[in-house]
This record gives C-alpha cells, structure tokens and sequence, in this order.
C-alpha cells in the first residue's frame, strides 16, 4: 500500500488562519502574526467573542431599569435581537482585536453592549459609543439582560448576583461544591483580573462559582478555548492514521485518475462548512470524509 504524503495538522491550521480572516472578518495582520501553535487556541478564543445573528428571545432580570436616556437604544437592540439581525456594532471596539483582553466576558460570560443609535462618527462599523453599557449573558437562543451600568462597572459583582438570581440554571455546571468562594471588590477583581487570575466567587447565599466564562490561561485565552483546541488537534491527528488505514479503498478511484503505483500519494486536508474533505491535487480527487468512531470515506 502506498505512502500518504500529508501533513494534516498543517493543513487544518491553514484553514483555520482562513476561516478567522475571510470568514470572520478578523485582522489579516493579526491572525498572521500567530504563530502556529497559537492559532487553534485563538479560533476557538474568537468564538465567544462575537456573537453569532440569530433571533433570540429576551428576558429581562427582577431588577432591570433602563434610563429614560438610554431607551432608543435599548429598543433597537431588542429590535435586532429579536429579528436575528447583527448585535455585534454595539460590542466593544476592543473585540475587533483577537487578543482584546475583555475581563467581563472572561469570568462571567457577559457582554456589554453600548446602546447608541446611528453610526459610530469615528468608525461607522460600530454604533454610536455611549456611556452606560448594557450587560447581557447571551446564549444560543436568548438574550438576559442583566442591567444598564455606568462605564466601569465590569467587575461589579451584582452583575454575577443578577445572572445567579435571575438565571441559576443557565450557569449550574459551574458551580462547585465543598470549596469556599472569595468576595472581592472591584478593585481587587480589577487586579485579578489584569493578571489572568482564576477564582471561585462565592455569592450573597454562599453559592461557590467557578470562572463562568471559562477562565484564563496565563496568556489570557479562554481556558474553555484551549482545552476545546487540543481535542481539535487530537481529532485531526487521528483523522490523518484513521484516513492511512482507509487508503486501498481510494486506490480504484485514484487509478482511474491516472495513479500508476507510486509510493507516496500527495494529500491536502480541507476544512469547510460542507464538511471534511482530503484531496489529491496530482490526481484531481477529493475524497469525502466521515467521522464516526473512526474516520471513513468515500469519493
């Protein structure tokens, strides 16, 4: 049987760098500037950091007040909110950044959205700044928001209260038992925070919380991120031996195309949203892969 010459882990990372610029608009610079081993970690990191257009259904907490100042706003983003429109103009500029260090969204998974109502002068991408923030936990299919705050209210921790009062099963998995919480002014949270520092935080009944959001690595990716990230890499290096093992089967195919019992067989993995696919580019075949238990294909 011939040799697959191949580097898939080499190939799935191309594809990340090309999905993070082409696909999800981030810096060309940037993502450029990572270094292999990195980009992986930095994918899965940008996951979270934009949000994805799809309807969601709003809920609102017990003690939710929205100044009459800010309530254009926070009716055109429930407008967009619920009509599934794009809600990522109102997020920080900072998250243009794959390496924006957002402390909020870090530890207790919210986002804070600014509530103007036409374009940003200086950048017309974003929506107008302003200065109360709307804090909202977003999942999949709703949008909680918390309340609005003044600038600088990140590590105010009636934000984690309102989320554990209002929505307790939203964040049960990170929930611990039989260790004790801390409780930490904002200052205090502010310098944990600027130092990539993971803590339990125990709330106001003595729930114990791990990082909601995560947590860190020292680097500062999302913990949640890197451990996601290496069982990526596991799978692709899985799906290069799984894919070896199945190459007698492809041998028919490739003869066809002209393979006459080389050796090796050049291959490139390529990565999309319809799917898994190796291709040899000496032969014009692109081979179809399935992951089960192990990998399979078919042409």
């Amino acid at each position: 049987m011939p040799r697959l010459k191949a580097n898939f882990e080499a190939d799935a990372i191309a594809c990340l760098r090309s999905h993070l610029v082409n696909v999800q608009g981030w810096s060309g610079a940037e993502v450029a500037a990572l270094d292999d081993r990195d980009v992986r970690f930095h994918y899965f990191d940008a996951q979270r950091r934009r949000i994805m257009s799809r309807p969601r259904t709003i809920k609102v907490a017990d003690d939710f007040l929205c100044p009459p100042t800010c309530e254009s706003g926070w009716n055109m983003l429930q407008h967009k909110v619920q009509n599934g429109a794009d809600i990522n103009p109102h997020l920080s500029k900072g998250h243009a950044s794959l390496l924006y260090p957002d402390g909020l969204l870090a530890e207790w998974s919210v986002h804070h959205f600014h509530l103007g109502v036409v374009p940003d002068p200086k950048n017309p991408a974003y929506i107008e700044r302003t200065g109360p923030l709307l804090y909202a936990f977003v999942t999949d299919n709703a949008f909680c928001a918390i309340n609005i705050y003044e600038h600088k209210s990140f590590e105010n921790s009636s934000v984690l209260e309102s989320v554990h009062r209002n929505w307790p099963d939203m964040i049960s998995r990170y929930r611990v038992v039989g260790v004790t919480g801390g409780t930490w002014s904002q200052a205090e949270r502010r310098a944990l925070r600027s130092k990539n520092a993971n803590v339990h935080v125990a709330t106001a009944d003595g729930t114990v919380y791990g990082p909601i959001g995560g947590g860190v690595m020292a680097s500062g990716v999302n913990a949640e991120a890197v451990r996601i990230a290496d069982a990526w890499l596991f799978e692709i290096r899985n799906l290069q031996t799984g894919f070896e093992k199945k190459l007698n089967g492809l041998l028919p195919t490739l003869r066809r195309q002209g393979y006459a019992g080389e050796d090796e067989l050049e291959a490139e993995l390529r990565l999309s949203d319809g799917g898994i696919q190796v291709f040899f580019p000496k032969y014009h075949v692109l081979a179809n892969v399935t992951i089960v238990k192990s990998v399979d294909s078919n042409t």
